[in-house]
Order: structure tokens, then sequence, then C-alpha cells
């Protein structure tokens, strides 16, 4: 989805990334996207990981362009874009598949430390 600049902001139901090198890109806030719970989650542990995640904002040509492009959401985690708008993308990538073992490790821990709260 664009908004009135055409710039990108997120999918209908996730937001975006697009990686290049080590670097991760996303759409700001301010560009209308979804302030989603899996995106922010992800912009706070992909250090651990070694990347950087950067608020930028992205034309279409910019995915297009992409070493990688994925998307995040909370019912489907990580998921790499193999193509978009006819232009094929290599899916998945090194830098979205080790972000989505980050993540489930993260969501693992979460739901260890939940239920050992839980019980007691």
């Amino acid at each position: 989805m664009l908004n009135e600049r055409g710039e990108v902001t997120e999918c209908t139901s996730a937001n975006i990334f697009v990686v290049r090198g080590e670097k991760v890109l996303t759409p700001p806030l301010n560009s209308g996207c979804l302030e989603g719970v899996t995106r922010g989650i992800l912009m706070e542990i992909a250090p651990e990981a070694g990347v950087s995640v950067v608020e930028q904002a992205l034309r279409p040509e910019d995915l297009h362009s992409a070493d990688e492009v994925f998307i995040s959401s909370t019912n489907r985690n990580l998921i790499s874009a193999g193509e978009v708008a006819g232009t094929k993308i290599p899916a998945p990538g090194p830098v979205c598949e080790r972000l989505n073992e980050l993540f489930d490790a993260y969501v693992a821990d979460y739901v260890s430390r939940r239920l050992a709260s839980a019980a007691r």
C-alpha cells in the first residue's frame, strides 16, 4: 500500500521491510503504516543478530532493487517475499531467516516466562 506521497507504507495487514546488505529498512510510523507489535519487537531485538533496522521512507522502486523483502505480522511472524509486482527477489533471504530465528526464540522465551509466572 502507498500513502498520498507515493511512499510504501505497509501490506494490507502486515508491516514491510527491505534489506540492503546488513541494513533493514522499514517505513516510519508517520508514513501511515501500522504500529505493529511484531514490527516493534523486531526493531528492538534485531541488533542482537547484528542487524540494524532503520525507519526510512520507501518508494516502490526500493522494493524492486532490494536484496530481500519481507513482511511481519502478529499471526504470521516474518515471511520473505519472493516477488514484488513481477520482480523476482531471492527468498527466503539470510537476513530474514536470521531475524525469524531470533523472533521465534523471543516468542518461546516470552511464552515460557508467562507460563512460569502463571504457575506461581
